[in-house]
């Protein structure tokens, strides 16, 4: 008579059979993931800058991690309360992951747009 294998001689019952599944992601992970890449081990955000000129009254929405302001013209600029003069510059920075949704007004001591030139470079997340 031929010898049953020894792995057929154990009875298993399905309380003994335990199957694993890997643990679901977060939403939270899952953005993460989409949104980072890794180089050399290092995770980071993805982000892009976006560089605009101005020489009228304008309303300007940041929806940035970091805003900045350059008055290139010979005018002043008022940019919500904030006067800038000429070659001053403006800069309004987040933490990391964060993102400024202030809308800015910009206005220009002059109505005449020859001289004016504002300069907005915003750091947008993609």
């Amino acid at each position: 008579m031929a010898q049953t294998p020894p792995l057929m001689k154990q009875n298993f019952r399905s309380a003994d059979v335990k199957i694993s599944f890997p643990p679901r992601e977060t939403f939270r992970q899952q953005y993460e993931k989409e949104n980072t890449i890794n180089k050399s081990g290092i995770p980071y955000t993805r982000y892009y800058v976006e560089v605009k000129q101005y020489s009228t009254t304008a309303y300007i929405p940041s929806d940035a991690n970091t805003i900045t302001f350059i008055n290139y013209g010979s005018n002043d600029v008022n940019i919500s309360g904030i006067v800038l003069n000429q070659g001053q510059q403006l800069t309004i920075e987040g933490n990391v992951n964060e993102i400024d949704t202030t809308i800015y007004q910009a206005n220009f001591s002059t109505s005449i747009s020859v001289n004016n030139s504002l300069t907005v470079i915003r750091k947008l997340y993609s």
